[in-house]
C-alpha cells in the first residue's frame, strides 16, 4: 500500500470516528425520560406521538395497543414542561392532540383504561389542541395526479398502511423506478439501486427483520429494498456520500410511486447487526450494497386512515 492510499485510510478512519463520537454524544436515548436540551425533547416527542398516530391508522386498530408508548410519552411531556420549555409548540401540540384521539378512538372501541385516561384528560390544554391523530385518506386518481402542479402534488401524497389484496401492475412499477433514476447524484454515478421483493414468504422473513412494520407489514404487495453500492464512491472523501445520494434517490421512489398511482410507506432501515445480517442473507446481497430504505408498496384502496404527520415550519438559517 502506497503512502497516498495510507493516508486517505487514516482521513477515514479520523473521520469516521469523529462522526460516532458526535453521534454517541448528541443522538437521543429512547429509553429515557429526561433530556439535555430542546432538540432532544422535540426529537423525542415526535416520535412518540408518531407511534400512537400509527397505532391509530391501522385497518385492524387494536384497543389498548400502545399504552407502554403513552405512558412513556406522558413522562417525558411533564418533564418538558417542567424544565420551562414551550408548550405552544407545534410539536408538543401534536401530541396533546394524538393522546386525545387515542382516548376517543379507544372509547369507541369499548375499551377504557380510567386511571390512564383520566391523567390524559387532565393534562393543560389537551382539549384546545390539534394536529396529531389521523385523517380519512382519499386518494386521487392517476388522471387527477397528473394534472396537478408541484406544491399540490407533494402535499397530497401521504404514506398508508392499508392496502388493496390486487397485484401491483410491474410495468407501471417499473415505469415508477425509470422515473426515479431522474434524481441528481454526485458526478451523475447513479450509485444505486431497487430490488422488488414479491414473494410472500421473503417479505415476510425480511420484514421480521425490521422494526416499524408491526400491524400493517402484512398488507403488503411488494416490498422494496433500497441500496446505496460503495463501489461508486471516491475513497478519499466520499465516506457518507452513499447515503446522502441514495437516500435523495429513495424519495423521487416514494413521489414517483405516487405520480403513478401505487401507495406506499417508507420503513428504516437502519437495523440491528444481528437483523442486517439476517437480512444480507435472506437477500443474498453484496457486501458493497448499502440498506438505506424499505418501501413497503400496494393498490390504493377507495379510502384509508392515515396518520396527520403534521409539518413544522422550515428551520432557516440566514447567514
Amino acid at each position: 500500500m502506497n503512502k497516498n492510499n495510507i493516508k486517505r485510510k487514516v482521513s477515514n478512519i479520523k473521520k469516521n470516528i469523529l462522526y460516532v463520537n458526535k453521534f454517541n454524544k448528541f443522538s437521543f436515548v429512547t429509553d429515557n425520560i429526561k433530556y439535555k436540551d430542546y432538540e432532544q425533547y422535540e426529537a423525542v416527542i415526535t416520535r412518540l406521538y408518531h407511534t400512537i398516530e400509527k397505532s391509530l391508522s391501522f385497518q385492524d386498530f387494536k384497543a389498548g395497543h400502545g399504552i407502554k408508548n403513552v405512558n412513556h410519552l406522558m413522562s417525558i411531556m411533564k418533564n418538558y414542561v417542567n424544565e420551562g420549555y414551550d408548550i405552544n409548540k407545534t410539536f408538543y401540540k401534536c401530541a396533546l392532540s394524538s393522546l386525545n384521539e387515542y382516548v376517543k378512538k379507544n372509547v369507541e372501541y369499548n375499551y377504557n383504561n380510567e386511571e390512564l385516561f383520566d391523567k390524559i384528560r387532565k393534562m393543560p390544554e389537551i382539549n384546545n389542541c390539534s394536529g396529531g391523530g389521523v385523517f380519512e385518506f382519499y386518494p386521487s386518481s392517476e388522471k387527477e395526479l397528473k394534472k396537478m402542479n408541484y406544491e399540490e402534488f407533494i402535499k397530497n401524497r401521504h404514506s398508508i398502511r392499508h392496502f388493496l389484496k390486487s397485484d401491483i401492475d410491474e410495468e407501471v412499477l417499473k415505469k415508477a423506478l425509470d422515473l426515479a433514476q431522474f434524481t441528481p447524484s454526485a458526478c451523475n454515478r447513479q450509485g444505486w439501486k431497487t430490488i422488488v421483493i414479491s414473494n410472500k414468504n421473503v417479505i415476510k422473513r425480511v420484514l421480521e427483520n425490521q422494526n416499524g412494520n408491526e400491524g400493517f407489514g402484512h398488507e403488503f404487495n411488494k416490498l422494496l429494498l433500497v441500496l446505496g453500492d460503495l463501489r461508486y464512491y471516491n475513497n478519499d472523501r466520499e465516506l457518507y456520500q452513499v447515503y446522502i445520494d441514495s437516500g435523495m434517490y429513495a424519495q423521487s421512489i416514494l413521489n414517483s410511486l405516487h405520480y403513478y398511482h401505487i401507495g406506499s410507506v417508507p420503513l428504516s432501515a437502519s437495523l440491528t447487526s444481528e437483523q442486517e445480517k439476517n437480512v444480507r442473507k435472506i437477500l443474498q446481497l453484496n457486501d458493497a450494497e448499502i440498506l438505506i430504505m424499505f418501501i413497503g408498496i400496494g393498490n390504493y384502496p377507495d379510502k384509508c386512515i392515515t396518520t396527520l404527520s403534521t409539518r413544522r415550519k422550515a428551520n432557516i438559517k440566514i447567514v
